[in-house]
């Protein structure tokens, strides 16, 4: 079992996403922005914390992938899921997991996720 740990302030990411208009298209995919669309920064900052806590927890960091490659979506309990794409999903295969399991938590400053990859 290996752990990522990310934490995001909500304010920074929302003056990044203000300074550059095309920042959402490129860390989410089409399906997280439709999720996310009726949502406030917060939500964002989230998931974004979520992705980078999965590519800690896969201990490669952003070299190889995309932000496009690893989706934090929502089960129909409310409950964040990782979806990777093939690329990522043979990286965890080759790095030894099986699967990656995350928890989003946020308050007026701060956005925070954990992600565990299993072995």
């Amino acid at each position: 079992m290996y752990p990522g740990i990310d934490i995001i302030e909500i304010s920074r990411f929302e003056r990044a996403c203000k300074r550059q208009p095309r920042l959402l298209a490129r860390l989410f995919t089409p399906t997280e922005l439709d999720f996310l669309k009726d949502k406030d920064i917060s939500s964002y900052a989230a998931r974004f914390a979520g992705k980078e806590a999965v590519l800690k927890a896969l201990g490669t960091g952003l070299r190889g992938l995309s932000w496009q490659d690893i989706e934090i979506l929502t089960d129909e309990s409310g409950q964040p899921q990782v979806v990777l794409s093939s690329k990522a999903e043979q990286l965890l295969h080759a790095k030894g997991g099986s699967k990656i399991t995350i928890s989003l938590a946020h308050s007026k400053d701060n956005a925070v996720a954990i992600a565990i990859m299993f072995l």
